[in-house]
């Protein structure tokens, strides 16, 4: 066995334990326990640089890109503190290195290798979810597999910070399982559904429903391609209802649940509302000075739409300057639309649409519904920090399709 492939199998191994005793060095950063190979990756990488593929140098220059972008938009934000700004920056910087080295890592490995890393990470997810049934006390208080105590004992977490980090994980590696070892779609609906419910996210829960009804109907469905269109566009307020962490909070009659509601609605808007302010995205570095500005002007828009409807008092503190923690829209998508602006948005569209231009030729069932999930989670309600299942995720898709093609 080859170093690379090792040190694959070890991320693997590693890479379900997004919450260790390490996140007391460097927080989010240093949390997934998985970190500590980053460098070793990164060397073996570098080493075996001629080889990189395409869709590799698009990655890498995408990231230098944003990277070349940020130090423009310092201009924009002269108004507050450079070392504050260069200081944060830093640091969101740091936190996206480990997901683009990850993915790169991983397209150098073959689909064997692959297929046996997602199996040991399935195998290390199921453990935990089974440890949170039969001894909860495992991964819900502190550890050096557990930085911190639960905030809802009640909710499964895995061995991740919180029940829905711990059901995006959940479902990914039940799917890649389901993948390698062709199990039935009927068979992995029912059981991935009962499991992801069981784990009280009904974002993932949701999400998966969504993502699997969609592929079914793109890959199994037998009728037209005007009537597929119909069908998955009937699907879309499910797929809205999942970005919510509990279909009743919208309706809820109590100040907590309003002010959550509140709290998640304005700071996406405030990532629209940021497109216009700065097209050519924030940067790392004026990241949290965006939302400085541009969140008191969603919360106004938001006010003018429903008027005395939601609480702001959770969200407010979000725009005071310098605060921190907490501080963002708490979905991948709409970090990156703030970072890169028109430029994340055109990669992001491009990517999607190489995607499933890709998916479409083989119509392979998983691969769909796994890019699905990954689209639908990032997009509503899953941030990527730490989350190194889902670039492995993403690398799978990639080279599962390309072994596709070849074989016919």
């Amino acid at each position: 066995m080859n170093i690379k492939k090792a040190v694959f199998y070890l991320l693997c191994l590693l890479a379900p334990f997004e919450n260790s005793s390490l996140a007391a060095i460097g927080g989010v950063f240093t949390a997934p326990l998985a970190i500590i190979l980053l460098p070793l990756m990164l060397v073996l990488i570098l080493i075996d640089i001629r080889r990189l593929s395409a869709l590799d140098v698009k990655v890498i220059k995408f990231f230098f890109l944003t990277l070349g972008l940020s130090f423009v938009s310092l201009v924009f934000f002269v108004d507050f503190d450079t070392l504050f700004l260069i200081d944060r920056g830093s640091r969101f910087i740091l936190i996206v290195i480990p997901t683009f080295t990850v993915f790169l890592f991983t397209m150098r490995q073959s689909m064997q290798t692959i297929n046996t890393g997602c199996l040991i990470i399935f195998t290390i997810v199921a453990a935990s979810y089974i440890i949170n049934f039969i001894a909860p006390s495992i991964v819900n208080n502190p550890s050096f597999l557990q930085y911190n105590a639960a905030f809802s004992p009640h909710r499964m977490r895995g061995f991740t910070l919180e029940a829905s980090t711990f059901a995006f994980q959940f479902v990914l590696a039940c799917l890649l399982f389901a993948r390698i070892k062709s199990i039935r779609p009927l068979y992995s609906f029912i059981v991935i559904s009962i499991l992801a419910f069981l784990t009280t996210s009904k974002g993932g829960a949701l999400g998966f429903i969504a993502a699997f009804l969609l592929s079914y109907i793109i890959c199994l469905f037998k009728v037209s391609t005007k009537v597929k269109y119909l069908s998955s566009a009937l699907l879309i307020p499910l797929i809205l209802l999942a970005s919510q962490d509990s279909i009743a909070a919208m309706f809820a009659t109590d100040i907590q649940k309003y002010t959550s509601v509140a709290t998640r609605s304005t700071i996406s808007l405030t990532a629209i509302v940021s497109l216009f302010h700065y097209p050519i995205g924030a940067g790392f570095f004026g990241f949290l000075p965006s939302i400085y500005n541009c969140g008191p002007i969603a919360m106004e828009i938001l006010d003018s739409l429903f008027p005395n409807t939601f609480n702001y008092s959770e969200v407010m503190k979000y725009f005071v300057v310098g605060q921190v923690k907490g501080v963002g829209t708490k979905t991948f998508f709409m970090d990156w639309l703030i970072i890169g602006g028109m430029v994340f948005l055109y990669f992001y569209a491009k990517s999607i649409k190489g995607l499933i231009k890709t998916l479409n030729k083989s119509k392979d069932f998983y691969l769909y519904t796994i890019f699905l999930f990954l689209v639908i989670a990032t997009f509503f309600y899953m941030p990527l920090d730490g989350r190194y299942i889902a670039p492995i995720s993403l690398a799978f898709i990639i080279k599962a399709s390309r072994t596709i093609g070849k074989v016919k």
